[in-house]
């Protein structure tokens, strides 16, 4: 079975507002073409930590200023 990995945005409206992740897998079975959205694991994690946040800072930002100030303390 092989498979292709397109963009979303390459896909006609009507389809397109079904599937809501970036890549989409398509292949072929039993005679059917299958689009299947590819999540990655990263972006769950990052929206997960970053559930509270602002936008405004990233965490690696966030772990430099904590360093600096650690840096000035002493």
């Amino acid at each position: 079975m092989d498979s292709v990995v397109i963009d979303r945005q390459i896909l006609p409206e009507p389809i397109f507002s079904y599937i809501h992740s970036e890549k989409i897998r398509m292949f072929k079975e039993n005679g059917n073409i299958i689009l299947s959205p590819i999540v990655e694991k990263y972006s769950i994690v990052e929206q997960a930590f970053g559930m509270f946040s602002d936008g405004k800072l990233s965490s690696e930002e966030f772990i430099k200023e904590k360093e600096i100030e650690k840096g000035l303390e002493m």
